[in-house]
């Protein structure tokens, strides 16, 4: 009889204490909605912590007469989203929309998740922290507001390998399985632990590795420097110089670090105000939210990955694929080249995206179904091909 208990016994209350001390991971892995859902299904999350929530204001609104894209450009463009299930496709040009699209049940105010497409708004506060001389330099070693990495070789990692994705830091393995460590990523409590503990895998800025922990390490550079809470200083430098109305952000904890790898939630008029701004030589509205000389310096690719820049993805110069990852050999096809040389863009999960071309001052903002057969080059040069200039 007693050995019939033993078993339970021994599997049972470990695995119960295990459950209990780590229950909000588990909360927060089961509750997770599928990628049919995962867009405007937030609200499964907790906590949160808002950046911005006020009313919405709109970019002015070009006239049909006064359009610079032709009707049947933009009607296939649409139809293009449509054909990929899209949530909003938004098209400004010199700050001003030619094109705004909402599928069905969804408007202006509709708030959805970006995927990775917060890694472009962390770049983009990382330059602002540069800009303000909050941090010295790229080259300024993470250490300095990291110091769990000195000691070793990671000591030698700079800003702005964490921007471009050189850090030679180690991948953190990732399934779908809920013991795997990328997981706890995504659902774990303490997200800094993660960060301090991580180990290098190659020397720091002689190879392209995209990797989520670089964005992640990020955070303690950008708090640390600017003493300030990540959504405070998103608020303060970028929110309300560009009049935004919405966004938030994940937190590991209460009162924790923000997941700034992933998931910012917003709507898309935000967005589109921030590629009007990015294609606008960092201003909008009259106001400079990011120096020229910055700006500049933030789209420039490396010498590792020409076609990646300070979190931000550069269309050319054009190979047939992207470079996501040289010591994998990852390599995302592109099929055809951008017409101009100077398209960048944001890119989140499954063709989440924000296009802006300064020679053009167009900007470009889609949200969809998860579909990672969405062509950029097509979409953008279908676009490019319409625009009238005379």
């Amino acid at each position: 009889m007693f050995k019939k208990y033993l078993i339970p016994f021994f599997v049972v209350i470990p695995l119960s204490f295990y459950l209990y001390i780590d229950h909000t991971f588990w909360l927060r892995w089961l509750k997770r909605p599928a990628d049919s859902e995962v867009l405007t299904s937030w609200q499964w999350y907790s906590p949160i912590e808002v950046i911005e929530n006020r009313e919405l204001i709109p970019l002015s609104i070009t006239k049909t007469d006064n359009r610079t894209i032709s009707d049947d450009t933009l009607e296939s463009a649409v139809e293009y989203a449509k054909s990929f299930n899209s949530l909003a496709l938004l098209i400004s040009r010199n700050e001003s929309l030619e094109l705004e699209y909402y599928k069905e049940g969804y408007n202006r105010n509709t708030i959805i998740d970006s995927q990775s497409m917060h890694k472009g708004i962390l770049g983009i506060a990382t330059v602002i922290a540069l800009d303000k001389n909050l941090i010295p330099s790229i080259d300024t070693r993470a250490s300095d507001y990291i110091p769990e990495w000195k000691g070793d070789k990671r000591q030698e990692i700079t800003i702005g390998n964490l921007l471009y994705m050189t850090s030679g830091l180690k991948q953190i393995e990732y399934n779908n399985s809920p013991f795997s460590p990328g997981q706890r990523l995504f659902f774990g409590e303490n997200i800094f632990s993660l960060v301090e503990k991580i180990e290098y895998a190659f020397e720091p800025g002689s190879s392209f590795d995209f990797n989520h922990i670089n964005s992640q390490a990020l955070h303690s550079v950008l708090t640390k420097s600017s003493g300030k809470r990540y959504s405070e200083f998103l608020r303060e430098n970028l929110w309300k110089p560009l009049s935004g109305s919405f966004a938030q952000v994940r937190l590991d904890r209460k009162d924790g670090d923000a997941r700034v790898f992933c998931c910012i939630q917003t709507k898309a008029m935000d967005w589109i105000r921030i590629g009007s701004m990015l294609a606008n030589k960092g201003k909008l509205d009259g106001v400079q939210v990011i120096s020229e000389k910055w700006i500049k310096i933030m789209l420039r690719g490396s010498s590792t990955n020409p076609n990646f820049a300070m979190h931000i993805w550069r269309g050319s110069p054009f190979s047939g694929g992207r470079l996501l990852s040289k010591p994998s050999g990852r390599i995302i096809p592109v099929s055809s080249p951008y017409l101009k040389e100077d398209v960048f863009f944001i890119e989140g999960r499954g063709g989440q995206r924000l296009y802006f071309i300064p020679s053009e001052r167009l900007s470009i903002y889609r949200s969809g179904e998860i579909n990672f057969a969405w062509d950029d080059a097509y979409f953008i040069n279908l676009i490019l091909n319409g625009i009238d200039n005379q």
